[in-house]
């Protein structure tokens, strides 16, 4: 009777830990399967990283401090610093970043913030009034994004890509050297805006490793980290849409 009593009830506590076991396999086999994805998707994206030698970030007052010639050291070949936002905004570490940037040899580029309610003359004064001409070496960057209420159906595309066309042109003239603009590739076709020589495409969701044939520069990244002077920081890089030849063409 004894034996009968105990059986069952050793039966199913070991039917229960074989069920625990198989339980805590699969999770384990599943975060495994994971964790082996995510690797083989960052090892991916950095052999097409190896594609392009020369990259760049972007950097903006939230940023903090930046030690230029750390981030030269770290392998960047070119900054874009962060100068205006439609009419009346401005960085407030523009002018210390762009003092500081000078000591480090790096070609410097500058960019503003497009805004869709704020006229073209306006941001051009704006930017004029902050920037003087501490423009660095490369082309001026337009930044087109979607912010607040704006999106693909509230905005107006006619009326933006005219105010857009109309921005380049002041900035080409007054600075004498193309614009790039930096923008997703629907922001772009919405604009109807043609890559030439006076007007250069920034892609922010270019895939790199695929043709991007319009593209100088690919956004590759936007928050990869770099420990400066034993700080983590993390800022938008992009690439470079060519060689070490072409680059040294390019900035030339």
């Amino acid at each position: 009777m004894k034996r009968r009593d105990i059986q069952p009830i050793y039966a199913e506590t070991y039917q229960r830990r074989k069920r625990t076991r198989r339980v805590g396999l699969g999770i384990f086999l599943v975060i495994l399967v994971i964790i082996s994805g995510f690797l083989l998707i960052r090892w991916h994206e950095n052999e097409q990283l190896k594609k392009y030698p020369i990259r760049g970030v972007t950097i903006n007052q939230n940023n903090g401090y930046i030690d230029f010639e750390s981030l030269k050291n770290k392998g960047i070949s070119f900054v874009y610093l962060k100068a205006t936002q439609g009419a009346a905004y401005t960085d407030d570490s523009f002018t210390s970043n762009f003092q500081r940037s000078q000591g480090s040899q790096l070609p410097i580029g500058v960019y503003h913030y497009f805004s869709f309610t704020s006229s073209p003359t306006a941001q051009f004064k704006n930017f004029v009034r902050q920037v003087k001409y501490n423009t660095g070496s490369l082309p001026i960057c337009i930044q087109i994004q979607y912010y607040g209420s704006f999106n693909q159906s509230s905005i107006h595309w006619k009326k933006a890509s005219k105010e857009v066309r109309y921005l380049s042109a002041l900035l080409r003239n007054y600075y004498k050297r193309p614009v790039v603009i930096s923008a997703t590739k629907q922001i772009i076709k919405s604009l109807k805006l043609t890559a030439n020589s006076k007007t250069q495409f920034w892609l922010t969701n270019g895939r790199i490793g695929k043709p991007n044939a319009d593209a100088t520069f690919i956004q590759a990244d936007s928050k990869k980290d770099f420990r400066l002077d034993r700080q983590l920081v993390f800022l938008p890089m992009s690439v470079f849409n060519g060689n070490r030849s072409e680059w040294h063409r390019y900035v030339d």
